[in-house]
């Protein structure tokens, strides 16, 4: 039950890896000048140095962190522990709405132990859906295991509602409420933060990779690198920026076959707003992010995503965003064709944009306020 209508409601927060602080903090900070609200973070213990870093760079605090979990852990323990550690924090708080995002482990086993202890659940980013049931794995089964758990839905596209829909998800629990990305890409815009990576001393236009997903983890990376390094031998103009991610599946092996190269630039991951203005920069994004194909297409840089599916089809049918794979000819073919072809214009911040206007998070408020009111009553 949520309380009287005079007393805030209590919102928790749980993040536990960079994506899942980027999309929270709009909403958190919306609700920290609020009086309606009383908002805090916690950290899930998937990431915490990641989870700390991010917070830190957007000026927002924790309220609490939980245990880390165990280096090395398997999918199966990850998820087990994030649900215990959560569930024994909630059994004792007790908070209003237990807010969850996306579709991590953190997101998955959150929702989880909030229904363990009988909380209501709001869902951030709900409904995204590819066409494969299990891919990509695990996000795709995390997501569409939480939305039966969940009391809020909060979509951030007609697409995503509609499928939450169609899975029969009541119509008045869904809220078409845009992606709250776009909320801190229109204040990062505004309010630029310049990045300090010297590409031009390289060359003249400038490429920026990211890899991550798990079905990029063996050939797959293999392949992207072995394009990109085709790449810059067709075109000795082209620099090559990649932020390596942290889990040394993946770094090991991109500094391995990427190392070497003089026209390439392996740096730490980024934070938020200076690699915002590194996409700025580039000519040419290759990825297989979720976060960068909405980003892009306010900034007007083309993406070509290194995966088998997608589950922001508005991105692709934009068209600043093309669904390539991860094979090798295919990709670099891709590549050539597109640092050949015309800038696509930036999207506005308007009711056309396919992720939202930059206000999502006013939206999700004034509805869990509004559903306040209604039990109050």
């Amino acid at each position: 039950m949520f309380p009287s209508s005079k007393t805030p409601v209590r919102l928790i927060c749980f993040v536990g890896t960079r994506p899942e602080c980027l999309k929270v903090a709009p909403v958190v900070r919306q609700a920290m000048g609020d009086p309606r609200f009383d908002v805090g973070v916690v950290s899930s213990g998937q990431h915490p140095h990641m989870v700390a870093e991010t917070l830190a760079h957007l000026e927002l605090s924790l309220a609490s962190s939980l245990a880390p979990v165990p280096p090395g852990s398997i999918l199966s323990k990850t998820v087990g522990h994030l649900r215990k550690h959560a569930r024994q924090w909630l059994e004792v708080e007790r908070p209003d709405v237990v807010l969850v995002q996306g579709d991590t482990s953190t997101a998955y086993a959150c929702a989880l132990a909030a229904s363990d202890c009988g909380l209501p659940i709001a869902h951030l980013e709900a409904g995204l859906r590819t066409q494969n049931p299990m891919r990509p794995f695990p996000e795709e089964p995390f997501r569409r295991r939480i939305a039966p758990l969940a009391r809020w839905h909060f979509a951030p596209t007609h697409m995503a509602a509609q499928n939450l829909r169609d899975e029969g998800i009541s119509p008045h629990q869904v809220h078409m409420v845009g992606n709250s990305i776009a909320d801190l890409l229109r204040e990062t815009l505004e309010r630029p933060v310049p990045h300090h990576i010297a590409w031009q001393t390289l060359g003249k236009r400038l490429v920026v990779m990211t890899l991550h997903r798990r079905e990029n983890y063996q050939q797959g990376l293999v392949n992207v690198c072995k394009a990109m390094l085709e790449l810059l031998e067709a075109d000795e103009d082209l620099c090559l920026v990649c932020p390596v991610h942290p889990n040394p599946l993946i770094g090991t092996r991109v500094r391995r076959l990427l190392g070497q190269h003089p026209r390439i630039l392996l740096t730490v991951p980024q934070a938020y707003r200076p690699f915002i203005g590194l996409l700025q920069d580039a000519s040419l994004i290759v990825t297989d992010s979720g976060g960068i194909q909405e980003e892009a297409v306010y900034l007007g840089v083309p993406v070509l995503v290194t995966r088998s599916e997608t589950e922001r089809p508005e991105a692709t049918l934009n068209g600043t965003v093309q669904l390539i794979g991860n094979n090798q000819h295919i990709l670099l073919l891709s590549c050539i064709s597109s640092l050949q072809s015309p800038r696509p214009r930036p999207c506005p911040f308007d009711d056309h944009a396919p992720f939202g206007d930059g206000h999502t998070s006013t939206r999700v408020l004034n509805v869990l306020q509004a559903m306040q009111k209604a039990a109050a009553a």
